[in-house]
C-alpha cells in the first residue's frame, strides 16, 4: 500500500509544482505592477499640487485687486526662478548641484530596483534548480 501511495504523492506533486512556479511569477508581477503604480500616483500627486500652485499664482498675478499679494509674492518667487538661470547670478551652482542630486538619488534608486528584482529571481531559479536536483535523486530511488 506505501508504494503506489507514495508514487501518486509524486505524480501529484510533479503536476502542481509548474502551477507553483506559475504562481510564483504572477505574483512578483503583480508587486512589480503595485510598485509601479504607487510610483505614478505619487508623481500624479506631485503634479497636481504643482498645477494648483501655478493656478493659484496666475489667479494672484491677473487679478488687478490682488496688487499687494502679487508684490509680497509672485515677484520675489519669479526673482528667485530668474537667479537660477541668469548667467551673471552667484546662484547658478545651485541649478547644477540640484541636478548632480537628482541624478545621483535617480541613479541609486535605479540600482536597488535592479539588485532587489535579480535577487528574487535568482532566488527563485535556485529553488528550482533544488528541486530539480531532489525530484532527480528521487527518481534514482525510485527506479
Amino acid at each position: 500500500m506505501g508504494i503506489p501511495y507514495s508514487r501518486q504523492i509524486h505524480a501529484a506533486f510533479d503536476q502542481v509544482t509548474p502551477l507553483v512556479a506559475a504562481g510564483f511569477e504572477v505574483l512578483q508581477t503583480t508587486k512589480n505592477i503595485s510598485i509601479l503604480l504607487a510610483a505614478i500616483q505619487v508623481i500624479t500627486v506631485v503634479i497636481l499640487a504643482l498645477i494648483l500652485l501655478a493656478v493659484l499664482a496666475l489667479l494672484i498675478t491677473v487679478n488687478p485687486d490682488l496688487r499687494a499679494e502679487r508684490e509680497a509674492i509672485v515677484t520675489p518667487v519669479v526673482r528667485w526662478c530668474a537667479c537660477w538661470v541668469m548667467p551673471e547670478c552667484e546662484a547658478r551652482w545651485r541649478l547644477a548641484l540640484s541636478a548632480l542630486v537628482l541624478f545621483a538619488a535617480l541613479f541609486v534608486l535605479g540600482w536597488v530596483w535592479y539588485s532587489v528584482s535579480t535577487d528574487v529571481k535568482e532566488v527563485a531559479a535556485e529553488e528550482a534548480v533544488a528541486a530539480e536536483q531532489v525530484k532527480d535523486e528521487e527518481d534514482k530511488e525510485a527506479a
